[in-house]
Protein backbone atom coordinates (compact mmCIF):
# COMPACT_ATOMS: atom_id res chain seq x y z
CA UNK A 1 0.00 0.00 0.00
CA UNK A 2 1.36 3.13 -1.49
CA UNK A 3 0.14 6.67 0.16
CA UNK A 4 1.35 9.84 -2.38
CA UNK A 5 0.91 13.65 -0.43
CA UNK A 6 -0.67 15.45 -3.43
CA UNK A 7 0.80 19.43 -3.35
CA UNK A 8 -0.59 21.58 -5.68
CA UNK A 9 1.64 23.47 -7.95
CA UNK A 10 1.37 27.70 -7.74
CA UNK A 11 -1.96 28.28 -9.49
CA UNK A 12 -2.90 24.66 -9.85
CA UNK A 13 -5.97 24.71 -8.48
CA UNK A 14 -7.41 27.90 -9.79
CA UNK A 15 -10.78 27.50 -12.05
CA UNK A 16 -10.38 24.20 -11.30
CA UNK A 17 -13.51 21.12 -10.73
CA UNK A 18 -11.79 19.51 -8.60
CA UNK A 19 -14.23 16.43 -8.13
CA UNK A 20 -13.84 16.19 -12.11
CA UNK A 21 -9.61 16.36 -11.75
CA UNK A 22 -9.93 13.48 -8.83
CA UNK A 23 -11.60 11.68 -11.11
CA UNK A 24 -9.40 11.74 -13.61
CA UNK A 25 -6.23 11.23 -11.60
CA UNK A 26 -8.13 7.98 -10.19
CA UNK A 27 -8.80 6.41 -13.64
CA UNK A 28 -5.31 7.21 -14.78
CA UNK A 29 -3.42 6.07 -11.48
CA UNK A 30 -5.93 2.98 -11.84
CA UNK A 31 -4.89 2.00 -15.54
CA UNK A 32 -0.95 1.71 -14.51
CA UNK A 33 -0.15 -2.15 -14.72
CA UNK A 34 0.22 -3.23 -11.16
CA UNK A 35 -2.09 -0.95 -9.23
CA UNK A 36 -5.25 -3.03 -7.89
CA UNK A 37 -7.17 -0.08 -6.51
CA UNK A 38 -6.85 4.16 -5.41
CA UNK A 39 -8.26 6.03 -2.91
CA UNK A 40 -8.29 9.42 -1.65
CA UNK A 41 -8.63 10.75 1.85
CA UNK A 42 -8.02 14.01 3.06
CA UNK A 43 -5.41 13.63 5.86
CA UNK A 44 -2.29 11.55 5.65
CA UNK A 45 -2.40 8.63 7.20
CA UNK A 46 -1.90 7.57 10.04
CA UNK A 47 -2.52 10.91 11.36
CA UNK A 48 -2.69 12.21 14.87
CA UNK A 49 -4.54 14.87 13.76
CA UNK A 50 -8.44 15.58 11.92
CA UNK A 51 -12.02 16.52 12.11
CA UNK A 52 -13.15 15.46 16.30
CA UNK A 53 -16.63 16.36 16.99
CA UNK A 54 -19.67 15.33 18.66
CA UNK A 55 -22.14 13.24 17.19
CA UNK A 56 -25.71 12.30 18.60
CA UNK A 57 -28.79 10.86 17.03
CA UNK A 58 -30.81 13.49 15.01
CA UNK A 59 -33.96 12.39 17.01
CA UNK A 60 -32.40 13.25 20.32
CA UNK A 61 -31.52 16.68 21.78
CA UNK A 62 -27.91 17.05 21.12
CA UNK A 63 -27.22 18.81 24.41
CA UNK A 64 -29.23 15.96 26.75
CA UNK A 65 -29.59 12.81 24.45
CA UNK A 66 -26.83 10.24 23.65
CA UNK A 67 -23.71 10.89 22.10
CA UNK A 68 -20.71 10.61 20.84
CA UNK A 69 -16.99 11.79 20.32
CA UNK A 70 -15.93 10.66 16.74
CA UNK A 71 -13.07 11.50 14.41
CA UNK A 72 -14.36 12.46 10.54
CA UNK A 73 -12.47 11.28 8.02
CA UNK A 74 -13.74 12.41 4.31
CA UNK A 75 -12.88 9.21 1.42
CA UNK A 76 -13.31 8.61 -2.10
CA UNK A 77 -15.10 5.51 -3.56
CA UNK A 78 -12.79 2.71 -3.43
CA UNK A 79 -10.94 3.64 0.15
CA UNK A 80 -12.12 0.50 2.51
CA UNK A 81 -11.31 -2.19 -0.50
CA UNK A 82 -7.91 0.02 -1.08
CA UNK A 83 -7.43 -0.25 3.35
CA UNK A 84 -8.14 -4.15 3.56
CA UNK A 85 -11.35 -2.53 6.00
CA UNK A 86 -14.03 -5.11 5.85
CA UNK A 87 -17.75 -4.05 5.29
CA UNK A 88 -19.95 -5.43 7.97
CA UNK A 89 -23.40 -4.54 7.05
CA UNK A 90 -24.86 -1.94 4.20
CA UNK A 91 -22.69 -0.44 1.41
CA UNK A 92 -20.14 1.43 0.20
CA UNK A 93 -20.36 4.93 -1.57
CA UNK A 94 -20.50 4.53 -4.61
CA UNK A 95 -19.83 7.12 -7.81
CA UNK A 96 -23.39 7.86 -7.90
CA UNK A 97 -23.35 9.55 -4.56
CA UNK A 98 -23.07 13.24 -5.64
CA UNK A 99 -23.77 16.16 -3.98
CA UNK A 100 -27.29 16.47 -5.50
CA UNK A 101 -28.25 13.68 -3.21
CA UNK A 102 -28.17 13.82 0.40
CA UNK A 103 -25.67 13.38 2.49
CA UNK A 104 -24.51 9.71 3.06
CA UNK A 105 -22.45 8.49 5.48
CA UNK A 106 -20.56 5.23 6.86
CA UNK A 107 -19.70 4.69 10.85
CA UNK A 108 -17.27 2.46 12.23
CA UNK A 109 -18.14 -0.59 14.01
CA UNK A 110 -17.58 0.92 17.88
CA UNK A 111 -19.57 4.10 16.36
CA UNK A 112 -22.44 2.16 15.64
CA UNK A 113 -22.06 0.14 18.61
CA UNK A 114 -21.49 2.71 20.90
CA UNK A 115 -24.69 5.27 19.69
CA UNK A 116 -27.11 2.67 18.32
CA UNK A 117 -26.83 -0.29 21.52
CA UNK A 118 -30.11 -1.23 20.97
CA UNK A 119 -31.00 -1.71 17.49
CA UNK A 120 -29.03 -1.80 13.61
CA UNK A 121 -27.49 1.86 12.83
CA UNK A 122 -28.30 1.28 8.52
CA UNK A 123 -30.43 3.33 8.01
CA UNK A 124 -30.57 5.95 11.00
CA UNK A 125 -29.72 9.49 11.12
CA UNK A 126 -26.97 11.62 12.85
CA UNK A 127 -26.24 14.82 13.21
CA UNK A 128 -22.15 15.66 13.56
CA UNK A 129 -20.86 18.69 15.12
CA UNK A 130 -23.29 21.83 14.87
CA UNK A 131 -22.66 23.06 11.06
CA UNK A 132 -26.02 23.26 9.06
CA UNK A 133 -24.82 20.95 6.33
CA UNK A 134 -24.24 17.96 8.77
CA UNK A 135 -27.44 18.02 10.79
CA UNK A 136 -29.06 15.33 8.61
CA UNK A 137 -26.84 12.13 7.60
CA UNK A 138 -28.07 8.95 6.81
CA UNK A 139 -25.68 6.09 7.83
CA UNK A 140 -25.93 3.51 4.54
CA UNK A 141 -22.44 1.10 5.60
CA UNK A 142 -20.64 -0.47 8.94
CA UNK A 143 -17.38 -0.86 8.78
CA UNK A 144 -14.87 -2.73 11.18
CA UNK A 145 -12.45 -0.42 13.22
CA UNK A 146 -9.26 0.56 12.03
CA UNK A 147 -6.39 2.49 13.26
CA UNK A 148 -6.24 5.45 11.02
CA UNK A 149 -5.51 7.89 13.38
CA UNK A 150 -3.61 7.63 16.58
CA UNK A 151 -1.87 3.80 16.29
CA UNK A 152 -0.84 3.78 19.59
CA UNK A 153 -4.50 4.37 21.25
CA UNK A 154 -7.37 1.72 20.41
CA UNK A 155 -9.53 2.57 17.02
CA UNK A 156 -11.84 5.53 17.51
CA UNK A 157 -15.24 5.61 17.08
CA UNK A 158 -14.99 7.01 13.05
CA UNK A 159 -17.67 8.56 10.75
CA UNK A 160 -16.85 8.59 6.45
CA UNK A 161 -17.82 11.22 4.70
CA UNK A 162 -17.96 11.00 0.47
CA UNK A 163 -15.57 13.35 -1.25
CA UNK A 164 -18.15 13.28 -4.63
CA UNK A 165 -20.13 14.96 -2.14
CA UNK A 166 -18.77 17.67 -0.76
CA UNK A 167 -19.47 21.29 -2.63
CA UNK A 168 -16.06 22.30 -1.71
CA UNK A 169 -13.69 19.14 -1.39
CA UNK A 170 -10.12 19.45 -0.15
CA UNK A 171 -7.69 20.13 -2.87
CA UNK A 172 -5.12 18.50 -0.31
CA UNK A 173 -4.42 15.20 0.67
CA UNK A 174 -2.96 11.73 0.31
CA UNK A 175 -3.60 9.03 -2.44
CA UNK A 176 -3.17 5.61 -1.68
CA UNK A 177 -2.89 3.27 -4.23
CA UNK A 178 -2.84 -0.98 -3.54
CA UNK A 179 -0.16 -2.69 -5.86
CA UNK A 180 0.10 -6.43 -6.80
CA UNK A 181 3.63 -6.21 -6.08
CA UNK A 182 6.26 -3.88 -4.44
CA UNK A 183 4.47 -0.76 -4.64
CA UNK A 184 8.11 1.04 -4.23
CA UNK A 185 8.77 0.17 -7.49
CA UNK A 186 5.45 1.95 -8.97
CA UNK A 187 5.88 4.79 -6.69
CA UNK A 188 7.85 7.07 -9.39
CA UNK A 189 5.45 5.71 -12.32
CA UNK A 190 2.72 7.32 -10.83
CA UNK A 191 4.35 10.06 -9.24
CA UNK A 192 4.57 10.97 -13.01
CA UNK A 193 1.45 10.44 -13.59
CA UNK A 194 0.02 12.91 -10.92
CA UNK A 195 2.71 15.54 -12.61
CA UNK A 196 1.29 14.92 -15.82
CA UNK A 197 -1.71 16.25 -15.20
CA UNK A 198 -0.18 19.61 -14.48
CA UNK A 199 -1.87 20.69 -11.10
CA UNK A 200 0.15 19.02 -8.27
CA UNK A 201 3.36 17.59 -8.12
CA UNK A 202 4.26 14.53 -5.47
CA UNK A 203 6.48 15.94 -2.70
CA UNK A 204 6.51 13.15 -0.67
CA UNK A 205 6.16 9.06 -1.44
CA UNK A 206 6.18 6.03 1.09
CA UNK A 207 4.58 3.14 2.13
CA UNK A 208 2.89 2.53 4.49
CA UNK A 209 4.31 0.49 6.45
CA UNK A 210 7.12 2.52 6.33
CA UNK A 211 5.09 5.22 7.56
CA UNK A 212 3.85 3.32 10.59
CA UNK A 213 7.68 2.22 11.05
CA UNK A 214 8.55 6.03 11.59
CA UNK A 215 5.44 7.10 13.86
CA UNK A 216 6.52 3.86 16.00
CA UNK A 217 10.26 4.34 15.82
CA UNK A 218 10.66 5.39 19.35
CA UNK A 219 8.41 1.72 20.75
CA UNK A 220 10.56 -0.26 18.84
CA UNK A 221 13.55 1.43 19.88
CA UNK A 222 12.64 0.87 23.48
CA UNK A 223 11.05 -3.05 22.37
CA UNK A 224 14.33 -3.95 21.07
CA UNK A 225 16.55 -2.56 23.66
CA UNK A 226 13.90 -3.98 26.49
CA UNK A 227 14.62 -7.80 24.23
CA UNK A 228 18.53 -7.36 24.64
CA UNK A 229 18.58 -6.68 28.48
CA UNK A 230 15.63 -9.17 29.26
CA UNK A 231 17.61 -11.91 26.72
CA UNK A 232 21.11 -10.52 29.07
CA UNK A 233 18.96 -11.01 32.42
CA UNK A 234 17.58 -14.56 31.38
CA UNK A 235 21.44 -15.68 30.65
CA UNK A 236 22.78 -14.10 33.98
CA UNK A 237 19.86 -15.97 35.42
CA UNK A 238 21.03 -19.10 34.15
CA UNK A 239 24.38 -18.89 34.71
CA UNK A 240 23.71 -18.27 38.29
CA UNK A 241 21.69 -20.77 38.45
CA UNK A 242 23.92 -23.19 37.08
CA UNK A 243 26.76 -21.81 39.60
CA UNK A 244 24.91 -22.14 42.64
CA UNK A 245 23.41 -26.22 41.44
CA UNK A 246 27.25 -27.29 40.94
CA UNK A 247 28.17 -25.86 43.86
CA UNK A 248 25.85 -27.38 45.77
CA UNK A 249 26.39 -30.48 43.59
CA UNK A 250 30.06 -30.38 44.78
CA UNK A 251 29.89 -29.82 48.77
CA UNK A 252 27.48 -32.79 48.63
CA UNK A 253 29.78 -34.42 46.88
CA UNK A 254 29.80 -37.14 50.08
CA UNK A 255 26.11 -37.66 50.57
CA UNK A 256 25.68 -38.10 47.22
CA UNK A 257 28.09 -40.72 47.26
CA UNK A 258 26.47 -42.28 50.74
CA UNK A 259 23.08 -42.27 48.62
CA UNK A 260 25.00 -44.28 45.42
CA UNK A 261 26.54 -46.50 47.81
CA UNK A 262 23.35 -47.71 49.36
CA UNK A 263 21.66 -48.26 45.83
CA UNK A 264 20.05 -45.22 45.01
CA UNK A 265 19.49 -44.95 41.62
CA UNK A 266 20.72 -42.31 39.15
CA UNK A 267 17.08 -41.06 37.86
CA UNK A 268 16.62 -40.74 41.61
CA UNK A 269 19.55 -38.33 42.01
CA UNK A 270 19.18 -36.83 39.08
CA UNK A 271 15.47 -35.67 39.96
CA UNK A 272 16.66 -34.35 43.59
CA UNK A 273 18.80 -32.00 42.07
CA UNK A 274 16.78 -30.77 39.15
CA UNK A 275 13.57 -30.54 42.16
CA UNK A 276 15.78 -28.00 43.62
CA UNK A 277 16.15 -26.45 41.42
CA UNK A 278 13.11 -26.37 39.78
CA UNK A 279 12.06 -25.07 43.30
CA UNK A 280 14.27 -22.38 43.31
CA UNK A 281 12.80 -21.22 39.92
CA UNK A 282 9.31 -21.70 41.18
CA UNK A 283 10.31 -19.46 43.94
CA UNK A 284 11.47 -16.68 42.25
CA UNK A 285 8.33 -16.46 39.91
CA UNK A 286 6.54 -16.25 43.10
CA UNK A 287 8.12 -12.99 44.39
CA UNK A 288 8.70 -11.78 41.00
CA UNK A 289 4.87 -11.69 39.17
CA UNK A 290 3.49 -9.87 41.95
CA UNK A 291 6.10 -7.61 41.44
CA UNK A 292 6.12 -7.40 38.33
CA UNK A 293 2.19 -6.78 37.91
CA UNK A 294 2.85 -4.45 40.47
CA UNK A 295 5.19 -2.54 38.62
CA UNK A 296 2.93 -2.78 35.46
CA UNK A 297 1.91 0.55 35.69
CA UNK A 298 5.18 2.15 34.55
CA UNK A 299 5.34 0.54 31.62
CA UNK A 300 1.73 0.19 30.76
CA UNK A 301 2.22 3.73 28.39
CA UNK A 302 5.36 2.18 26.52
CA UNK A 303 3.11 -0.90 25.42
CA UNK A 304 1.20 -1.40 21.66
CA UNK A 305 -1.82 -3.32 21.46
CA UNK A 306 -0.65 -6.10 24.96
CA UNK A 307 -1.79 -5.09 28.67
CA UNK A 308 0.68 -5.47 30.79
CA UNK A 309 -0.93 -7.75 32.61
CA UNK A 310 -1.91 -10.10 29.82
CA UNK A 311 -2.29 -13.80 31.07
CA UNK A 312 -0.82 -15.40 27.64
CA UNK A 313 2.61 -13.37 27.67
CA UNK A 314 3.32 -14.07 31.54
CA UNK A 315 2.58 -17.78 31.13
CA UNK A 316 4.57 -17.88 28.05
CA UNK A 317 7.48 -16.04 30.46
CA UNK A 318 6.93 -18.79 32.93
CA UNK A 319 7.30 -21.63 31.05
CA UNK A 320 10.48 -20.22 29.27
CA UNK A 321 11.96 -19.56 32.50
CA UNK A 322 11.42 -23.31 33.71
CA UNK A 323 12.63 -24.61 30.31
CA UNK A 324 16.05 -22.51 30.66
CA UNK A 325 16.15 -23.59 34.49
CA UNK A 326 15.20 -27.45 33.77
CA UNK A 327 18.48 -27.04 31.16
CA UNK A 328 20.47 -24.95 33.69
CA UNK A 329 20.15 -27.68 36.59
CA UNK A 330 20.34 -30.73 34.09
CA UNK A 331 24.31 -30.56 33.74
CA UNK A 332 24.86 -30.50 37.54
CA UNK A 333 22.08 -32.96 38.10
CA UNK A 334 23.76 -35.13 35.72
CA UNK A 335 27.45 -34.88 36.98
CA UNK A 336 25.73 -35.59 40.82
CA UNK A 337 24.20 -39.18 39.19
CA UNK A 338 27.27 -40.38 37.47
CA UNK A 339 29.22 -39.60 41.03
CA UNK A 340 32.14 -42.59 42.00
CA UNK A 341 30.38 -44.14 45.36
CA UNK A 342 34.35 -44.93 46.39
CA UNK A 343 36.13 -41.61 45.34
CA UNK A 344 32.72 -39.93 46.87
CA UNK A 345 33.46 -41.52 49.91
CA UNK A 346 36.65 -40.70 50.47
CA UNK A 347 35.97 -36.77 49.58
CA UNK A 348 36.43 -34.54 52.91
Amino acid sequence: LLEIILNAKPGGYQNLDTNSYHKQLIERVSNIPGVLSVALADISIPSPEGWRDNASPTSEDPNTGARLMANGITIWPGFFRTFGIRLIAGRSFEVADNAQHPRLVIVSRSFAARLFVNGDAIGRRIRFGFMPDFQNLEIVGVVDDARLFDLREGAPPVIYFSYLQDSQPTPWGGLYVRTKGNPEALAMTIGHEVESLGHEYALRSATVDQMMSRVLVNERVIALLSSFFAALALLLASIGLYGLMSYGVTRRTREIGVRVALGAQQRIVRWMILRETLALTLLGMAIGIPSGLAASRLIASMLFGLSPSDLSIITTACLLLLVVAFFAGYLPARRASSVDPILALRTE
